[in-house]
């Protein structure tokens, strides 16, 4: 029995300079489904632009999200279906995504219009997007708290 030897995306992109795989997670919704999707992703060989989606680490965890805002040190940056902004400094960037496979779809991020569309749509509705995640948490847990006063126990 032979033994598989699992290589590391990093590694993956200083060998090859491209890394083509499956996405995992929901940060990226609706743009990137959980474990359907297929990206691909180049090395970063340059300052990475508003709107580009980098590929990061996070301790051992691997990140893909969108950037921002470009700083002096790195990028403001957040996932499309995320509510809350990171700052990433310039060395955790190890990759950018180039294109992905959606079904039976493929796109290619520099060039296709109906995504570039979808970036500005998703960026104008933040705040009322945020506005209801936030409305609707709060209200859950104030929900959760008149039940606990009334006995109500899960």
């Amino acid at each position: 029995m032979s033994e598989v030897e699992i290589q590391k995306i990093e590694d993956v992109l200083l060998s090859k300079g491209q890394y083509v795989g499956p996405t995992a997670g929901v940060s990226m919704l609706p743009m990137l489904k959980n474990r359907r999707d297929t990206i691909v992703v180049n090395k970063k060989t340059e300052r990475l632009k508003p709107w580009d989606v980098a590929l990061y680490k996070r301790g051992e965890q691997y990140i893909l999200h969108r950037v921002l805002q470009v700083t002096d040190s790195g990028y403001i940056i957040r996932g499309d279906n995320c509510y809350s902004d990171e700052i990433v400094p310039e060395e955790a960037v190890i990759g950018i995504l180039t294109e992905f496979f959606r079904k039976d779809k493929h796109v290619i991020c520099e060039s296709d219009k109906k995504y570039h569309r979808y970036i500005k749509n998703r960026l104008k509705t933040y705040k009322i997007r945020r506005f209801f995640v936030v409305t609707k948490s709060r209200c859950r847990s104030l929900a959760k708290k008149i039940l606990r006063v009334f006995g109500y126990k899960k």
